[in-house]
């Protein structure tokens, strides 16, 4: 298990973010651990740390070059996935349709919808023949996009 630095929370070794709140999360294999102990007192800050804002429902980037990391709030009723700029998630990549695909906010929650692409939409590495309720923590793949849900 792996804590998450910004919110605390316990992920699965192996995921690179956290699915409560979409931080980075670190990469065992270049943690370093301390071979000598360490003498010097260590003073603490006994404040309690404040509660960890909720961003809200998002998509966040999990696997694209230099687009890892990269967060998308779902804000409004319907967010267009696409390589429109016109797209309210614009991937700009040739694996990625004009109009790929749509998360919809609905009473049951948000819904996953491709729109048509070409190379087809993904959910945690299904293909999705039909909407799909999206759960925190699926991941999404648009193209060569990974791209993780919270809630």
């Amino acid at each position: 298990m792996v804590t998450c630095p910004t919110c605390g929370a316990e992920r699965p070794d192996g995921d690179r973010f956290c699915g409560s709140c979409g931080g980075a999360l670190p990469d065992p294999a270049t943690q370093t651990q301390a071979t000598e102990p360490i003498e010097a007192p260590v003073e603490l800050d006994a404040t309690p740390p404040g509660p960890v804002p909720h961003l809200g429902p998002a998509l966040a980037v999990r696997l694209q070059g230099g687009r890892t990391g990269e967060f998308f709030p779902l804000t409004g009723q319907v967010t267009t996935i696409g390589r429109s700029p016109d797209c309210d998630i614009f991937l700009d990549d040739i694996t990625v349709s004009r109009a790929h695909a749509q998360v919809r906010e609905e009473p049951a929650g948000f819904v996953l919808v491709d729109d048509g692409s070409t190379n087809g939409t993904y959910v945690n590495r299904r293909v999705l023949e039909e909407a799909e309720i999206l759960a925190d923590g699926d991941e999404v793949q648009v193209g060569r996009f990974r791209l993780v849900f919270i809630a």
